[in-house]
């Protein structure tokens, strides 16, 4: 999927560039937002690309203005870049934020601040839930076609800015010149390629940064610290520990909780397979399902076959697919990614049980594309080779589709 980063200037009342909103577009159309990619995703897309870049090359000097979802701010890649140069255009968050959560974006807001960043509050969150950022912000943004005097007024006496973005013509902003302070649209400026990327490149380093802070975790707390810098994650992590997945009675509602109910293999297992759902599903929907399917299936052969080996052919199963998604080597991607030699050798043969729980696993999940009778074929060659009843290799193929289904959903 080819992905753009883009720049539009943003303009003072007598046309002076004052800074440059910065975000991710459609190659093919620079005036649309990628489809299907999350936007607290992005954030880390294009502090990532920012840093690569350089700032100045960017900004020429000027403050970056970047949209951040307020379930973002806690993000530790947003530290690459330099306040100083960033205006935060807060929109609503992607995911429930509660009220610690809140506290903790707060802090976080209060720290950038101090840095020297500034805070523009969207029109989205311009309300009394979020007075306590209102007071934060320099600035209130709102599209034209949503913008009034009313509400002019009502920020000024805030003593806050009054920004007004996708301005089309001259006419328009000859009406606003006067009435609010920072101004972009086409009519003043439209949006300029940066540069063109591939987004599998990013999603391999994303995943080799994701994969070496969870091998360097030695005990559930750390684990969960984390899984807590993250607020995205937290909140997939306690949906997850508490969805039809597992059945459970009684909700967790605390991340170290759900870390412990979970235990430290378990959860590096699920939280790096809800952390590359959010990536891979945006490249390769169809073949993520797939892996997911093998991976559920190989654990589940495992614990009948080698009980001691069910981690390791759940990772087998769910790398299965590596190289086609990422469009990588996929030998070499797991050694990068510090993956157990085990499991590697599943693949290359040189371990023989993990090698065809792998075998048997993509056979099953393969079949769930067949129909039913050449389906109940291969549950029956497979059945053969483990020595499992027929209805049992079923019974664990349906029990992976609903599975599948339940994470897909978080």
């Amino acid at each position: 999927m080819s992905f753009a980063i883009a720049r539009q200037p943003v303009f003072d009342r007598d046309k002076n560039i004052v800074g440059y909103e910065v975000y991710l577009r459609n190659y093919e159309d620079l005036s649309k937002y990628p489809d299907n990619l999350p936007y607290n995703k992005a954030t880390y897309i294009i502090a990532d690309l920012i840093a690569e870049l350089g700032v100045h090359r960017i900004s020429e000097g000027k403050r970056i203005y970047i949209n951040m979802s307020l379930d973002s701010i806690l993000n530790k890649s947003i530290d690459l870049l330099p306040m100083s140069h960033i205006a935060i255009e807060l929109i609503p968050p992607q995911v429930e934020v509660g009220q610690i959560v809140y506290k903790n974006a707060l802090k976080r807001i209060d720290e950038m601040k101090k840095e020297g960043a500034l805070v523009v509050l969207t029109e989205d969150l311009y309300n009394n839930k979020y007075v306590d950022i209102l007071e934060r912000a320099s600035a209130v943004e709102f599209e034209v076609r949503r913008v009034s005097e009313e509400k002019i007024e009502a920020v000024h006496r805030n003593r806050k800015e009054v920004f007004v973005t996708k301005i089309e013509d001259e006419e328009t902003f000859n009406e606003l010149r006067e009435k609010a302070d920072i101004f972009a649209g086409n009519y003043l400026g439209p949006p300029k390629l940066i540069k063109k990327f591939e987004l599998a490149p990013f999603l391999k380093s994303t995943l080799m940064r994701m994969l070496g802070s969870m091998n360097t975790a030695t005990s559930v707390k750390e684990f969960a610290d984390i899984v807590a810098s993250d607020v995205g994650m937290s909140a997939k992590l306690l949906r997850f520990v508490n969805s039809a997945y597992f059945n459970r009675r009684n909700e967790i509602k605390d991340i170290t909780q759900a870390c412990s109910y979970l235990g430290l293999e378990n959860l590096k297992k699920f939280t790096l397979l809800i952390a590359t759902n959010d990536y891979i599903s945006v490249e390769n929907p169809y073949l993520w399902k797939r892996s997911l399917l093998r991976a559920i299936i190989a654990e589940n052969l495992a614990k009948k076959i080698a009980p001691s080996k069910s981690n390791e052919a759940y990772l087998a199963g769910l790398f299965s697919m590596i190289d086609e998604i990422l469009h990588v080597d996929k030998i070499e991607f797991l050694k990068e990614v510090s993956i157990g030699q085990e499991i590697i050798d599943a693949y290359t043969g040189q371990n023989p049980v993990l090698s065809d729980i792998l075998r048997w696993s993509i056979a099953l999940e393969e079949a769930t594309e067949y129909e039913s009778e050449l389906m109940d074929q291969t549950v029956k060659e497979v059945a053969n080779e483990v020595d499992m009843a027929p209805e049992y290799l079923k019974a664990i193929l349906f029990e992976a589709q609903r599975q599948v289904y339940e994470i897909l959903k978080i």
